[in-house]
């Protein structure tokens, strides 16, 4: 059977065949794992900041801020160039314009996936450390699958529950080795690292959405106005800037807010938009997991035990169960090409 066209979240695609809409969904995949590849990057930046004094919610917020600025110029070059092309149809302000339905799930995204997920975690590592937060944190795709079902009618399968005990036990040692450092027991610890869990789960409910009436791009500028405005009320990294800081300083704040940040969200958020289970992306997105501890061995010497190998190859495996769901995935793009 040939579908001649069908409508695509934010423009025409031309699909001859099933077989072109099944791979579209697999390029999203792909998609979504270098977002959370370049994510993976963020604990160096981080790191590196952290040692030219800043705190964590101040490079959270610098974070937000200068993404934002880096999409202004982004966003008018891409619309001047699809201004030339129409004839000057649209403007070049065009990329900036999005619907109120788009604004308010991109207002979403960046409250709840960008400041919210950020702030909770950060408090979570102050009451219990960083280990246990990080592995409460890692609770985003068992959110996912439930969300998944609920806003979006999505199947519980045997294939997710499996990819979902393989993850959530490839993570917990790929992040401590097999040694949980618990610092002390404390209820508000546990409470926050488990909802930075539920936002960053929250990150692909709504980006899901929101993909629907904006493009990706769109959608990532005004969550990062979002979150940053939200995250200015915890810290203001500014003030500390304006005093002065170490050489090098505004290279790295560039590169922070572009490589795991602007070029991340774009890749996964452009993701999202080819029709993926939103139950599905957040195992997937587990891969920066993987990406933080080879660059934690790589450049800051941290150690790498059996315990670490057996969790990134668990992660790794995760995320092939999850992504190889051919049939189904192939039977549910026949029947929307049939609809066509």
């Amino acid at each position: 059977m040939r579908a001649s066209r069908t409508e695509l979240l934010y423009g025409e695609i031309s699909v001859c065949e099933p077989w072109g809409l099944w791979m579209q969904v697999r390029f999203g995949y792909c998609l979504v794992l270098l977002g959370a590849l370049l994510w993976g990057g963020v604990g160096v930046f981080s790191r590196t900041l952290g040692q030219m004094g800043l705190t964590a919610m101040e490079v959270a917020a610098l974070r937000m801020f200068v993404a934002s600025i880096f999409l202004v110029p982004i966003l008018l070059a891409m619309g001047a160039i699809r201004d030339s092309e129409r004839a000057g149809r649209r403007g070049f302000l065009r990329l900036f314009r999005i619907s109120p339905q788009g604004l308010f799930w991109s207002a979403l995204v960046g409250v709840f996936g960008l400041a919210l997920s950020s702030a909770t975690y950060y408090i979570s590592i102050e009451h219990i450390g960083m280990s246990t937060s990080s592995v409460l944190m890692c609770t985003s795709p068992m959110f996912g699958i439930v969300l998944g079902r609920i806003l979006y009618g999505e199947g519980i399968t045997n294939q997710k529950i499996v990819s979902l005990v393989f993850n959530v036990a490839g993570c917990t040692l790929a992040v401590t080795g097999g040694a949980l450092e618990i610092e002390s027991i404390s209820p508000i610890g546990v409470g926050m690292g488990v909802c930075s869990g539920l936002m960053g789960c929250l990150l692909t409910m709504f980006s899901k959405a929101a993909t629907r009436y904006a493009r990706p791009l769109t959608v990532v500028f005004y969550g990062f106005v979002a979150g940053g405005a939200l995250l200015s009320a915890f810290a203001n990294p500014f003030a500390k800037i304006a005093g002065g800081m170490p050489s090098g300083f505004y290279w790295v704040a560039a590169a922070f807010g572009l490589f795991p940040t602007v070029l991340a969200y774009f890749f996964y958020m452009t993701g999202l938009s080819k029709g993926l289970e939103a139950s599905k992306v957040p195992v997937i997105a587990t891969f920066e997991t993987v990406t933080a501890v080879i660059l934690g061995v790589a450049i800051f010497r941290e150690p790498f035990g059996m315990g670490k190998l057996i969790g990134v190859c668990l992660v790794l495996a995760s995320i092939g169960i999850m992504s190889t769901d051919v049939a189904a995935q192939r039977r549910k793009l026949l029947e929307r090409v049939r609809s066509v």
